[in-house]
């Protein structure tokens, strides 16, 4: 019996689902890398200070599992690159910034692009020390931000159309 043209859609959409999936676990496991490594980085004494929280919308500092990524919640699983936010600690007293990232697939490398920021092309497939590379340049990045607008306020001109990051108070318990 010979291949109908169904068939041959339901082979194409399998191999389309098991690569948007091998996709999605990719960079998963690079944002929960990124995730625990830039809190290591940063040295915080209690030990919260980075979560991965939905890139789009209202967010709070927190665990949010597959919640935390541009795919979620949208049944069929796309082949396309995906996003995520990283919920940073900016202050001893609760505030809390998110810093949101592009990823995808490129040849032999994943792109990672910060919103709003620099772009880099991690080889695949990724390991610790290629992870760890981007601490430093997500912290200026941030650090930067802030200084930015330091900087413009001493000098007389802080008003810009600029959108920039996204920034939440959460009352720390003083238990």
């Amino acid at each position: 019996m010979s291949e109908t043209p169904f068939d041959r859609l339901s082979k194409n959409v399998s191999r389309y689902g098991q690569l948007s999936f091998k996709n999605y676990a990719l960079v998963r496991s690079f944002a929960e890398r990124l995730r625990a490594g830039f809190c290591g980085y940063l040295n915080a004494e209690d030990g919260e200070c980075v979560y991965l929280v939905p890139p789009q919308g209202e967010f709070h500092p927190g665990p949010h599992g597959g919640g935390a990524y541009s795919v979620s919640g949208g049944g069929f699983l796309p082949l396309a690159p995906i996003s995520f936010g990283l919920a940073v600690r900016v202050s001893v007293s609760g505030d809390w910034l998110r810093a949101i990232f592009l990823c995808g697939r490129e040849g032999n490398s994943l792109n990672v692009q910060i919103d709003g920021g620099k772009s880099f092309d991690l080889p695949l497939p990724l390991e610790d020390e290629d992870v760890a590379a981007l601490h430093e340049p997500i912290y200026l990045h941030i650090y930067d931000w802030f200084d930015d607008r330091i900087s413009r306020y001493e000098h007389g001109n802080y008003g810009t159309n600029a959108i920039g990051f996204e920034i939440v108070s959460v009352e720390k318990d003083k238990a």
